[in-house]
């Protein structure tokens, strides 16, 4: 694709000629400056610190006259502990091949003011798990110098792009210069944080600059887009001035690239596809039917190999794998055979980026899907662990461009529109736990019946295994697995029973429901005539969150979902019970009606005891101020797990 655009590029534009690269003349004029930075008291506490960051990416032609694109960096970085020595005494270079090299340097620089240098020649790979990556390893890094590093490589030459400016330790300055030849009108728009963004033009080469100051470091934290939330320049082609003043690279010039990309080869294929529709007796199916049966036919016959170039659909029948562009084609031209109605989805991972609809850039547009009107729901051709109404969590809840035909005459064209694709709901995401149990005779352990049951998001992580691994000991294993985390690692479980696993029928989408016979011990401890019993580690371990730090991002649960769990519980004849009022919990948002909380109860009907838990995430996305209550939503499990009863003989 990115390729054809540039194509598209060379073709409409004006001139060539040979212009000098702008970092090229930094590089000539550029001094080794040995004076260390003074630090504030906050960079001290850091590993070190970015003093600055340059990027230059110049678009130009060369000699003789062929479109390229030149990426020039400079950092100078503050070394301040072992910690940043081992983040920076191997720099990895962004070219596969050390020929695109056309100028590297890094200097370490001591605190006595030492200057040592590498570049070219000491250059070597490295493979990590089957990748190949060139490294340059710097000398003389110490904690209290500096490190610069200097490089120009040829890139590939995209109308779009994103630069990440932030860093895991803090960064003074960040600076992204695009470099044009005058004519070419690039717009930049930056992501997370305020930014200086300009343009000048200067000699017949047109400067946008973006220039963001004093970015905090990158911290991990849970339920959170850490990639999405991170300080980004976002920059796309927009005019070509020396053809008029109309705007490039549109959506609805996406709709009609995407829409002829994704169908070539249509015409040609439709007789290969019919013949497998006709063998597979889909033809003449209703046409939710045809869809399911078609996708389970392509997803066990048909296996995505990411890194292959798009094919036409009858080419992948034969081959029996393809991309996921490659995918599309296939299931497109199935839907045009059927009559079946269909609308093209491409967007992006809100994990990876929020699509911004407001800025017509088409890196992000990456991702695709099938939307399908009639029912309005969606398919994801390239993932091999979805069907049909389900898609990936994180590409809910994010913009994305729909493309559709409309009829123009006798011609069929593209329609594009922005729309966004809506989130599931919570109630199509469980994950519940019925549980009945007793003691035994000598007060020595609790036995019972445990059964999960899980829909939507919530079963998709577990479901998919069991549908590919067909090994009995590695089945074995991976209930075990489950059954451990479901409760706790000294369980003992016989009489198993797993249902609904197989994704290529209506088991889909019916619940996953794992049961089992299990035996505890460590939940019943006798302390001299009394026992207690640790009813809240029933539900097994609970994810617990702590504050290393004030919170950055705002929340993302993944999905809307709940958990619900109930556990009868048989208490013994000549029995009471005390401490059941530690079992009533109502922990929420405090909202007339809540969006998030976590309730516990409990009623006492002779000698049965029945807990009950509601623990509920209505809506994903959450804003940081949210973050205090929802972190103590999120431990009040953790702490659920920590009560206990104690029984004694009346």
């Amino acid at each position: 694709m990115k390729h054809f655009l540039w194509i598209a590029l060379i073709l409409i534009t004006a001139t060539s000629y040979a212009q000098d690269v702008a970092f090229k003349k930094i590089i000539a004029n550029q001094k080794v400056d040995p004076t260390l930075a003074t630090l504030t008291e906050s960079e001290q506490s850091e590993s070190g610190v970015v003093l600055k960051n340059q990027l230059f990416i110049e678009y130009t032609f060369d000699s003789l006259g062929q479109f390229s694109c030149i990426q020039g960096i400079y950092k100078r970085i503050r070394i301040n502990d072992s910690k940043a020595i081992e983040m920076y005494n191997k720099i990895i270079l962004p070219v596969p091949n050390t020929n695109d090299l056309l100028y590297l340097k890094a200097r370490s620089i001591s605190k006595n003011g030492t200057i040592k240098e590498v570049g070219l020649e000491a250059v070597k790979e490295l493979e990590e798990q089957g990748r190949v990556y060139k490294i340059l390893a710097v000398e003389g890094i110490e904690a209290g110098g500096e490190l610069e590093y200097i490089s120009l490589f040829r890139r590939n030459s995209t109308l779009f792009g994103s630069e990440i400016l932030q860093s895991d330790i803090p960064v003074r300055s960040s600076e992204l210069k695009i470099i044009t030849p005058s004519y070419l009108q690039f717009e930049a728009k930056v992501y997370n944080a305020p930014a200086a963004i300009g343009t000048d033009t200067l000699n017949e080469k047109r400067t946008t600059t973006v220039l963001v100051n004093n970015l905090k470091p990158i911290h991990e934290e849970k339920y959170a887009n850490i990639k999405a939330n991170l300080v980004r320049a976002d920059y796309k082609l927009s005019y070509n001035l020396s053809r008029g003043e109309e705007r490039l690279y549109t959506w609805q010039s996406a709709a009609e690239t995407f829409f002829d990309y994704l169908r070539t080869g249509l015409e040609e294929s439709k007789k290969a596809v019919d013949a497998v529709l006709v063998k597979e007796k889909i033809k003449g199916l209703p046409p939710e039917i045809a869809i399911k049966k078609f996708e389970n036919y392509a997803k066990t016959n048909i296996a995505v190999k990411e890194e292959e170039d798009a094919e036409t659909a009858s080419a992948i029948l034969q081959k029996q794998y393809a991309s996921k562009a490659g995918m599309m084609r296939l299931y497109i031209t199935a839907l045009e055979s059927l009559n079946i109605p269909y609308e093209i989805v491409v967007g992006t991972s809100r994990a990876s980026a929020v699509f911004d609809k407001e800025f017509d850039s088409w890196s992000f547009l990456d991702e695709y899907l099938l939307y399908f009107p009639t029912t309005k729901k969606f398919l994801d051709p390239g993932s091999p662990i979805l069907r049909y109404g389900m898609i990936d969590q994180f590409m809910e809840g994010n913009y994305a461009l729909f493309i559709k035909k409309k009829k123009a005459g006798t011609e069929t064209i593209p329609e594009g529109e922005i729309r966004l694709i809506p989130f599931s709901t919570i109630a199509d995401n469980h994950d519940d736990l019925a549980m009945e149990v007793s003691f035994s005779p000598a007060m020595d352990q609790v036995q019972g019946k445990v059964t999960r049951q899980m829909t939507g998001h919530q079963a998709a992580q577990l479901r998919p295994y069991y549908h590919f691994v067909k090994a009995e000991e590695e089945r074995k294993n991976l209930t075990n697995e489950i059954i451990k985390s479901t409760l706790k690692p000294d369980v003992t479980y016989t009489n198993v029973q797993i249902k609904n696993t197989n994704l290529n029928s209506d088991e889909v989408f019916k619940p996953f429901i794992l049961s089992t016979d299990m035996v505890l011990k460590s939940v019943l401890e006798r302390a001299g005539k009394k026992y207690l019993f640790k009813v809240g580690e029933l539900i097994g371990p609970q994810v617990e969150m702590y504050n290393e730090g004030a919170r950055q991002f705002s929340i993302d649960m993944g999905n809307a979902h709940s958990y619900k769990r109930v556990m009868k519980i048989r208490i013994p004849e000549g029995y009471k019970v005390s401490g059941l009022e530690s079992l009533k919990r109502s922990i929420t948002d405090g909202k007339a009606e809540p969006i998030m909380g976590f309730v516990s109860d409990y009623k006492m009907e002779g000698n049965l005891l029945t807990v009950t838990i509601d623990e509920y995430y209505k809506q994903v996305l959450q804003p940081l101020e949210t973050y205090e209550i929802f972190q103590k939503i999120i431990n009040a499990a953790a702490d659920f797990n920590k009560v206990t009863l104690l029984l004694e003989k009346k």
